[in-house]
């Protein structure tokens, strides 16, 4: 029974996307095989992992000032509850989200959590009890996770797994200045010592794969390990009046292209609607609320959001085309569409001709897609009016699914493939070997 130790910015979980995408790509292993460390404020999911240990942004400034916490973790005999757990953290206040690429506050925060006395030496007790086989880290931009990761690599001596699911270490420095030079260039000497040290490395898709090997070349073996999702949706019926509807991320500039697919809608049928779930910006959820096509509901659980899908005849995902932001989310390759797709619906995507989830939807010709308004208006068109197009694109997209995106099958080959480490490895190491969690 090999015990997995993940490193993550967000907790396992059914309500975020990176906790989806995590939770999914997991579930080969049992609970009492899993352990994960994250900073996020999500409550820990005790169907996905037995044990935890969440230090979140928050709580690390508080013990920095010299206030006492009390690291919330499971304890080694895994709790008795199976379902998630409520209780969460303090969120980050929406102005300070909107702060994410401040990089003097990215600094400050990365000298904050290596010098905070956050917990160190319980996260080091923690672990020697876990007694992981071996580590998995889903990449982010944190060079303080970097080095933590590391770390505990160097004091367990256990087989290292790198997760991809952004293009973080592959951004271009030539198009940086200052601080944010600096950053990236720090966060790509850091990730080429996390390479060195990896035995496998994961990534959400093809594209992104090639992206990042041709970056670093001489890194470890490549796998690609799509997002997955759950198949278990009635086949589509269609209804009667349609019924269109975006969830998701309404974040990174989405809402404008949104906004752009009701117009058309509305000149198409005036009297169909757009049904959006998930969590906007006041800003947004403004601009949402005054097209009389949008019914904006806000955030739902993933319970009543899969009840709603089953309900749908249309899957709306929209990518921002403001092209600062299209060149940071290139790469990009949203957890949303496995679900899409897993549901056996009618996806209509309109995004960028170069994103990764276009690219891929083309290349599988899984999904109606529009690349510029006018694709918008032609494409739109025939799959609110042809029956058929709509029948056609949900089972063309269901094949693909049960092909790339199917979560048990995606899971257990990363399970294989995490063995095979396993077996190659030169045996166990002690614990208190080289290196120190700090």
């Amino acid at each position: 029974m090999p015990k997995l130790l993940l490193f993550a910015h967000s907790g396992l979980s059914d309500e975020d996307a990176n906790g989806r995408t995590m939770k999914a790509l997991l579930r080969a292993w049992s609970p009492e095989e899993l352990a994960e460390f994250y900073c996020d404020v999500q409550p820990p999911d005790f169907t996905a992992a037995a044990q935890y240990f969440r230090v979140t942004d928050t709580e690390m400034l508080m013990a920095f000032l010299g206030k006492r916490i009390s690291n919330p973790r499971a304890p080694s005999n895994a709790p008795s509850r199976t379902a998630p757990n409520r209780d969460a953290a303090p969120r980050i206040p929406p102005w300070l989200k909107r702060q994410k690429y401040n990089f003097v506050l990215k600094w400050a925060r990365e000298y904050l959590w290596m010098l905070s006395p956050w917990g160190h030496q319980g996260l080091r007790d923690w672990i020697r009890a876990f007694d992981p086989d071996s580590i998995l880290y889903m990449v982010g931009e944190s060079l303080f996770m970097d080095r933590l990761v590391l770390d505990v690599a160097k004091l367990t001596g256990k087989p290292l797994i790198l997760y991809h699911g952004e293009a973080f270490r592959i951004i271009d420095l030539n198009r940086r200045k200052g601080l944010e030079r600096a950053y990236y260039q720090a966060a790509e000497e850091r990730y080429g010592q996390l390479a060195d040290r990896a035995s496998l490395i994961l990534y959400h898709s093809e594209y992104l794969l090639r992206a990042y090997e041709a970056r670093y070349p001489a890194c470890a073996d490549g796998m690609v390990a799509y997002n997955g999702g759950s198949c278990d949706y009635q086949e589509y019926v269609s209804h009667t009046p349609l019924k269109l509807t975006y969830f998701g991320n309404l974040g990174v500039g989405r809402v404008p292209s949104l906004l752009q697919v009701a117009d058309v809608l509305s000149e198409i049928d005036g009297a169909l609607k757009i049904d959006v779930y998930g969590t906007a910006l006041e800003e947004d959820a403004a601009l949402l609320r005054e097209r009389a096509n949008i019914d904006y509901h806000g955030f739902i659980s993933a319970q009543t959001l899969h009840e709603v899908v089953e309900q749908s005849d249309i899957l709306l995902h929209v990518e921002s085309f403001d092209a600062q932001i299209v060149e940071k989310l290139r790469y990009a390759f949203s957890t949303k569409l496995a679900q899409c797709l897993c549901a056996g619906r009618c996806l209509l995507s309109y995004a960028p001709k170069e994103t990764a989830s276009t690219q891929y939807l083309l290349s599988e010709r899984a999904a109606a897609v529009a690349t510029d308004l006018c694709e918008l208006r032609e494409t739109l068109a025939d799959v609110v009016t042809n029956a058929e197009s709509r029948t056609a694109y949900a089972r063309r997209g269901y094949a693909v699914a049960q092909r790339n995106h199917r979560a048990e099958v995606t899971s257990q080959r990363v399970k294989d493939a995490i063995t095979a480490v396993l077996n190659e490895a030169s045996g166990p190491h002690p614990l208190n070997g080289e290196g120190a969690v700090r």
